[in-house]
Parts: structure tokens; C-alpha cells; sequence
């Protein structure tokens, strides 16, 4: 038993001790804050009550394991038939659908995995945050209690139950724990290709995020060895992941203009996007304006709680932390958030309401822009490098460190309140679209094996219901909602 406990890697104990506990933090947190009624996997009629993105991904994963197999595997032909789509364009989690698929014949007919897919989500941003403090403190309450705080990003909360797979946050976090380890030391070579792939499968937006903070973490593995082969490998073994987890899923399935469209510029991110609470979710700060509708896209409101911690962090580091050598760590980073914040503000940029310039552009290059037309979630991993500098300056450099995170997480729960009574779930929630109501429809499924909505060039108001009702009754039908689709 001393000669296995001997070849245990120590960090192994580590890793493993991790695991467990943010596992067990992230579904006490989860049934705290948002009930434990999104676990129940036959619970799909919340999804149906509230349509949008939502009952989208769940459209996705219904359409995709009631066809036979295709290959790309994740092709649907039956919504929006004949010419289908794909489980990636509507936000499907790949990841987690493919596997789900294999295992249709066992589960039940009514099946839902988001509220899972928020489970893990949760635990894996308590996870990676304890993996990032590991570097700073050896203080095991100060590594739950940071992980805790960052359980509790307001960019998370909102994206909970409402576009599922941007709940995601861990990817951001594990990016920037690789470029902790690549200073500090050396990352192992497939650490950046494993994620960029398991990125790919998940949502293709958080690709283009990883994308600046990769090249951080490049510049630092090059300060220490040849760039000449190296460098042309790691560039190789990325590509390689996410072209070949792209096709796979059915990724490159469209042509290049039909993944552009309209709103670059619209959906963006506002400078005072830090401090403003949109959709009244503090109980505390006001809302405040915005430059245009979309820039609830950019939603990245602190929190009182990290609010609280983030000038005394400003004091502190200068005085404490700012050396000759810090600057070659922290220039680096400044230059691919501020790369990420010009992408997140786009060409039109506003504080408030007030407008601070506008870059005219040619159309072209809108078009290009507009492959990222959401693009105020580019601010995202910015955040989360504001929220880890006020984590790390505040454990190192005070006194009673858990007391002051103890009193930030306090503070952020009362503040956020109001934006989890609205993603609290207390019971099961009930659905009974009209449509099934009459005998026509009813009639109608039995004879038929597609619904043809005219005009197929446009949703109509009552689609969602009608799709509904296609998807139960085994039915193709001819639109879709999708996050990209042919234009053709």
C-alpha cells in the first residue's frame, strides 16, 4: 500500500480533492440559487413556457436524436427541411448531444439536458477558480471562497436557462489559468488544442475569445524555447482540433455569406458596462443607459461584491505587487484585453447613451464583422481578468483575507437578487400550446409527415407552438429558428 501511495503524484491528491468538492459546491450552489427543478431531466415543459434560445437548443437536441445518423453527426434534416441545419447553429452543445444521442434508446420521450448543462457549467467555474488560486495561496477556505465569488459572475447568472451553452465560463477561465502556468512554468503542449477543440463542440463564439489569450500564452512559452518548429506545431495541432471537431458537428455546413447578416455594431458592449445592472438585476445600483438595444449582449455588471474589492485592489497593487517583473506579465494581457475590448465595443462606441466615435467601414468588412454580430461577449474574459486581479491582490496582500471575501460573496447575493428570483425555479412548470386544442390539428398529424408554413421566407408569430406541436407529433417542418442558417 506505501509503494502504491508513493506513485501518486502529490498533485494527483490534489486534483482530485478539487474535483469532488467543486462538484459538491456547484450543486449545493445550484439548488440554492436556481432550485433544483432544472436537474429533472423529463422536465421539458419549462423549456416549451420560455421559447427563445431556450426551447432553440431544445429543438436542436429533440430534431437530432429522432433522425437516423448522418455524417457530419451532428446534421439535422428535419427542421427547417429539406435543407436542415446543424446541432451547432442551434446552440445544441454538441458536446454533450452526440454522447446523449448514443444513449436515445435508454432515455425517456420527454428529455432535457440544460439544466445539467448549467450544472456543469457551475462546477467547472468553481473548479478552474480553485486551479487558478492553487498558484496564489495554499490556503484551501481561500481558494473555495474565490471560486465561490466567481461562481457568482453576473455574466453567468444572466446566461443561465436562457442561452445554455454561453454559460460555458470555465473555457475563458481555464485560458487564463494556462497563461498562469505557462509563466510560472511549462504547459503541457496539448493543454490549448484539448480546449480549443472541446470549445468547438461547445459554442464556436468562445473560439474567437480563446483566440488573444492563446497568443499570450504562446508569447510566454516562446521566451523560453525556438519558436522555429514549436511554434509551427502548436499553431498546426489547434487548427487541427477545431477543423476536424468543426466538421464533425457540421460546422462548416454554410457558405462564408451566410454566416454575416445584420447587427455588428448593434449588439456591443458599452463602457459603462462594468458598473451598469441591466434588467434591473441589482437591488442596490440603478440601471443605466445604453447606446442601443442589443448592448444587453455586453451585459457585464461586477457585482457589489467584486465592486467592493476592486478599488482596494487598485490601492494595494501598486504599492505591493507592481514590479519590474510584473510588467512582462501584466503587458502581455493588457494587450489582448484591450484587443478584446475594441472587438466588444465594435466600430460605434458609446458611454451611456452618449455616442464617442464612430468608424465608418466599408460593407464588406461589416459583413465580416457581422459573423460576431453578438459581439459585446468579447468583454467576457476581460471581466473575469478584472474580477482575478481584485481576487489574487486582495489574498495576498491583506491581513484577514477570508473575512473581506466572505463579506464581497455576501455582499454580491444580496445585490444580485433580483436576477435570481428571476432564474429561480420553485416547481414544475406546466405547458399546453392551443394548437392541439382543435380536431383539425389533431386530424392533420395523423395524415401527414411535414408542416409547410407560408411564406417560407418568414417566422410566423405563432411558430413557436406550431413547431411544438411538428416536433410531438414527429412532423418535418420548413423554418426555424437557428443561430446562423443558408441565406439561399
Amino acid at each position: 500500500m506505501q509503494i502504491l501511495r508513493r506513485s501518486i503524484h502529490p498533485h494527483t491528491h490534489q486534483w482530485l480533492w478539487q474535483l469532488g468538492l467543486s462538484a459538491l459546491l456547484g450543486l449545493v450552489t445550484f439548488i440554492l440559487l436556481y432550485g433544483r427543478f432544472p436537474l429533472y431531466w423529463s422536465h421539458v415543459n419549462w423549456i416549451y413556457a420560455a421559447g427563445g434560445d431556450a426551447l432553440m437548443t431544445q429543438f436542436g437536441w429533440e430534431w437530432f436524436r429522432s433522425e437516423s445518423w448522418h455524417f457530419p453527426l451532428g446534421q439535422i434534416s428535419g427542421y427547417g427541411y429539406p435543407i436542415g441545419t446543424s446541432v451547432a447553429f442551434m446552440d445544441a452543445i454538441p458536446l454533450i448531444a452526440i454522447p446523449l444521442r448514443l444513449l436515445s434508446p435508454l432515455l425517456g420521450t420527454d428529455f432535457q439536458y440544460l439544466g445539467l448543462w448549467a450544472l456543469i457549467s457551475l462546477c467547472g467555474q468553481i473548479l478552474v477558480g480553485m486551479l487558478i488560486l492553487n498558484e496564489f495561496t495554499s490556503s484551501h477556505l481561500l481558494k473555495i471562497l474565490g471560486a465561490l465569488l466567481l461562481s457568482l459572475a453576473p455574466p453567468l447568472v444572466f446566461r443561465m436557462f436562457y442561452h445554455s451553452s454561453l454559460t460555458a465560463h470555465w473555457i475563458l477561465l481555464a485560458a487564463i489559468w494556462f497563461i498562469i502556468v505557462e509563466r510560472r512554468r511549462t504547459l503541457w503542449r496539448g493543454a490549448w488544442p484539448v480546449l480549443f477543440t472541446l470549445t468547438t463542440l461547445i459554442h464556436a463564439y468562445f473560439i474567437f475569445m480563446l483566440i488573444p489569450l492563446w497568443l499570450v500564452g504562446l508569447f510566454f512559452r516562446y521566451q523560453k524555447t525556438s519558436i522555429k518548429w514549436n511554434g509551427l506545431m502548436d499553431f498546426l495541432l489547434v487548427v487541427a482540433g477545431v477543423a476536424l471537431a468543426g466538421y464533425t458537428i457540421g460546422l462548416f455546413n454554410l457558405a462564408p455569406d451566410s454566416l454575416g447578416g445584420m447587427g455588428f455594431g448593434i449588439f456591443s458592449w458599452n463602457l459603462n458596462g462594468f458598473f451598469n445592472p441591466l434588467h434591473f438585476s441589482s437591488a442596490f445600483i440603478k440601471e443605466l443607459p445604453t447606446g442601443t438595444g442589443g448592448q444587453y449582449e455586453g451585459f457585464s455588471y461586477l457585482g457589489l461584491g467584486n465592486l467592493m474589492l476592486l478599488p482596494v485592489a487598485l490601492y494595494l497593487f501598486p504599492q505591493k505587487e507592481l514590479t519590474r517583473r510584473r510588467w512582462g506579465f501584466i503587458l502581455p494581457l493588457a494587450a489582448a484585453a484591450l484587443a478584446l475590448t475594441l472587438m466588444a465595443l465594435t466600430h460605434e462606441a458609446y458611454l451611456g447613451a452618449t455616442p464617442l466615435w464612430r468608424v465608418p467601414l466599408p460593407d464588406q468588412i461589416l459583413q465580416l464583422g457581422a459573423i460576431f454580430r453578438s459581439s459585446g461577449r468579447f468583454i467576457w474574459p476581460v471581466f473575469y481578468l478584472v474580477v482575478l486581479f481584485s481576487l489574487i491582490t486582495i489574498i495576498r496582500n491583506i491581513r484577514r483575507p477570508v473575512v473581506v471575501l466572505t463579506a464581497a460573496i455576501l455582499l454580491q447575493l444580496l445585490d444580485l437578487q433580483p436576477l435570481y428570483v428571476m432564474k429561480h425555479m420553485s416547481g414544475f412548470a406546466g405547458y399546453e400550446p392551443a394548437i392541439v386544442q382543435s380536431g383539425f390539428w389533431i386530424a392533420a398529424a395523423e395524415r401527414n409527415d411535414h408542416l409547410v408554413l407560408l411564406p417560407a421566407k418568414k417566422l410566423p408569430l405563432d411558430f413557436e407552438p406550431l413547431a411544438v406541436y411538428a416536433r410531438q407529433n414527429r412532423l418535418t417542418i420548413n423554418l426555424g429558428f437557428f443561430a446562423r442558417s443558408d441565406l439561399t
